[in-house]
């Protein structure tokens, strides 16, 4: 095989193995992950498990006086989105949201909808998402 060639199937041969490591499931947390996020009025952090499935979120606000938050998924390579899932409050700033959040696995976007005071925000964070337990051979 020629320099050449080798410099093009190389590359192909390692984003196949990459993607169907993610099809499979691999390369998502093995546990719950904590993501943080900042808009120009609102700071957050959010806790979850990334996988498919139903899933709970914690949510924490800083400052701690939003009016309501709630969360939606968005895969933009596949051009898949989630429902939004309101969140309830947890007292001081922390919420907690229960849902499918996401529906397959791979690169995901939450967007996080903050409400105050000080106005209405999306704060956007990227994960990448395993197998939930249930798809578990």
């Amino acid at each position: 095989m020629t320099r050449r060639r080798v410099y093009l199937v190389l590359p192909l041969l390692l984003i196949t193995a990459v993607v169907a490591w993610l099809l499979r499931g691999g390369g998502g947390s093995p546990g719950p992950v904590e993501l943080t996020g900042r808009g120009a009025h609102y700071a957050v952090t959010l806790a979850l498990e990334p996988s498919t499935g139903p899933l709970e979120a914690r949510v924490e606000v800083e400052p701690a006086s939003p009016a309501e938050v709630s969360l939606f998924a968005v895969m933009p390579h596949m051009g898949h989105t989630t429902p939004e899932i309101a969140a309830r409050d947890d007292g001081a700033g922390r919420y907690v949201a229960r849902g499918e959040l996401f529906t397959m696995t791979g690169a995901w976007e939450i967007g996080i909808r903050v409400q105050g005071a000080a106005g209405t925000e999306v704060i956007r964070i990227n994960t990448l998402v395993g197998r939930g337990e249930e798809e578990t051979p």
